[in-house]
């Protein structure tokens, strides 16, 4: 007699916050390098030895490397969220994408405009003034960002789906 055990292959709730954070934080970790290599190449083009010198200096201050933990904790936190969304709820992996790839950049945003006010020297200026300064302008200003994140998270969550139609297989 001969018994057949079909066994059917189910993600926990672990293993797709596991694997959404592993893909978004390797996508996060390309998408900072070439950012980085960008820059220091723009940095470089003059006076190599001097622009090495304001590149490194630039990028090992205190509030850049703050940044960077924010990204990279924000990724960590949302990526397993994305991974729970997708793997198990099924979720469109665009809109999953573009929710959490907004909220990362409001949060390095408010961040950015916090230390713009603790930092800046103007505290004169009225609450009003100090919201288009530290923040409207901020944001407009990280806008740019927000197509290299968005291509990461898109990269990112269209592995996840995949991940999950395997899964389904």
């Amino acid at each position: 007699m001969f018994v057949y055990h079909i066994s059917v292959i189910i993600m926990t709730s672990r293993e797709a916050q596991a694997m959404g954070r592993q893909k978004t934080i390797k996508a996060t970790i390309v998408i900072v390098v070439i950012g980085l290599l960008i820059i220091m190449f723009l940095e470089t083009r003059g006076d190599f030895a001097n622009g090495i010198l304001f590149f490194l200096q630039a990028v090992t201050n205190l509030y850049a490397i703050a940044i960077y933990i924010i990204l990279f904790g924000t990724t960590f936190l949302f990526g397993g969220l994305a991974g729970k969304e997708i793997i198990l709820g099924k979720k469109n992996y665009i809109t999953v994408a573009i929710k959490y790839s907004v909220l990362i950049i409001l949060v390095l945003s408010i961040y950015i405009s916090i230390m713009g006010k603790v930092t800046g020297q103007d505290m004169g200026k009225g609450l009003h003034e100090s919201f288009l300064t530290y923040f409207l302008i901020v944001l407009s200003n990280t806008g740019i960002y927000v197509i290299p994140l968005f291509g990461c998270w898109i990269w990112a969550t269209n592995q996840m789906r995949l991940v999950a139609t395997k899964k389904e297989d």
